[in-house]
């Protein structure tokens, strides 16, 4: 069997909020190689199929007009064009489905010749998603996007947006959609490929767990910005499950300070040598996930403040070093690191505080340059004085 490659394209831009009298987003402006199974795919019209004669070819297949390898579309009436074989349709079979039958086809003519059909360039469809997502419309993809890929062209899930939903194609029939990960598999449970004058619809979330974790970084105050999810909320799931069926758990995932906010108070998603806490997630619980970055932030009297990359291992005086030193009227001596909002060390101690991603540490200037404006308006007033007892004699 041949190998089954094809162009699944990456996500589009996103379309302005009327969707409906905006251009669509083509197909073209995906970029991205994946195979296909071949017992999966539907062939249907306008796909670009292609066909290699295995073990070459003979003087008679030449005769013929049958070539090593040959391009052939799928017409209008679900039909393939091959010289020296002959028409075969192909609507509503799969790939392997659609091999097997050329495969019968040739040997009516050729009775040792083995033939391989690939798809070659799928063609593409137009569907409509509706429902609780950031750009409603109609969207032109090729047949080989999923619904997750007709999900990101519409701009994403928007708030309260369910997982789950429906594929309305043009028979009638509805197709279940399933966008929450499998957690043997790590993709989404049922994404099936879009279909051709369909229409996608995510209702909305009735149900909802909160998610609770940093997003983009805002550069102004070195801070990360919360981020807030919506998921659907299973019966009896506990904290270990949501977290695979959101999408798994990555390394820079801070177990031992994530915790689950409920009705009956605050408990830590993992303990020490007790593993995942057993509490059950119910609709209205909110999981904070402490995610670690990769960034030191160096504030106050340095001559480079600003962000720097975190070094395991490093004490709070190398990145002070690092971001060009101290200047000439900082005090030292009065450095604090600072952790989630709370300052863990100070002083002398600080410098030798080995520091973890998202610490902030803060060399303060020295009493003279805090209090600059309030010296020099008091050597004012004793100039001024000065003048005024000089003139009185």
């Amino acid at each position: 069997m041949l190998a089954l490659f094809l162009i699944l394209f990456s996500v589009p831009g996103e379309l302005p909020e009327d969707a409906s009298s905006a251009p669509e987003v083509q197909a073209s402006q995906f970029s991205i190689f994946e195979s296909v199974d071949g017992d999966e795919y539907i062939l249907g019209a306008g796909d670009i199929l292609q066909v290699v004669v295995e073990g070459g070819i003979s003087e008679v297949m030449m005769v013929s007009g049958l070539g090593s390898i040959t391009t052939s579309q799928v017409s209008g009436d679900g039909r393939i064009q091959v010289s020296g074989i002959g028409q075969l349709s192909v609507t509503g079979l799969t790939i392997n489905q659609a091999e097997q039958a050329l495969r019968a086809l040739t040997r009516r003519y050729y009775s040792h010749v083995e033939i391989g059909l690939s798809l070659l360039q799928p063609r593409t469809v137009r569907v409509w998603i509706t429902g609780m997502v950031a750009h409603p419309g109609r969207y032109t993809l090729y047949a080989i996007n999923r619904v997750s890929d007709l999900v990101s062209a519409a701009g994403g899930m928007s708030s309260y947006s369910s997982r789950t939903g429906w594929m309305i194609t043009e028979t009638g029939d509805s197709v279940y959609v399933d966008l929450h990960f499998d957690p043997l598999t790590g993709k989404p449970v049922c994404d099936p490929f879009v279909d051709g004058g369909a229409g996608v619809v995510f209702e909305l979330l009735i149900s909802p767990v909160y998610v609770l974790r940093p997003g983009v970084r805002n550069y102004n105050d070195a801070y990360a910005v919360p981020e807030v999810e919506t998921w659907d909320a299973v019966p009896g799931e506990t904290v270990e499950d949501l977290m695979y069926r959101i999408g798994g758990i990555s390394g820079n995932i801070d177990l031992a300070r994530s915790v689950l906010i409920t009705r009956r108070g605050t408990s830590p998603v993992w303990v020490k040598n007790q593993g995942f806490s057993l509490t059950p997630v119910e609709a209205g619980d909110t999981l904070r996930l402490v995610v670690e970055g990769n960034d030191i932030y160096v504030a106050g009297a340095v001559h480079q403040r600003g962000i720097i990359s975190y070094t395991p291992g490093a004490t709070a005086r190398v990145y002070v070093e690092r971001a060009g030193g101290k200047v000439y009227n900082a005090s030292i001596g009065g450095t604090t690191v600072t952790r989630n909002g709370v300052v863990i060390a100070s002083g002398d101690d600080a410098l030798e505080t080995e520091v973890l991603p998202g610490d902030v540490i803060e060399v303060p200037y020295n009493w003279v340059a805090q209090h600059a404006q309030e010296i020099g308006i008091l050597a004012t007033v004793v100039g001024i004085t000065s003048v005024i007892i000089n003139l009185s004699r």
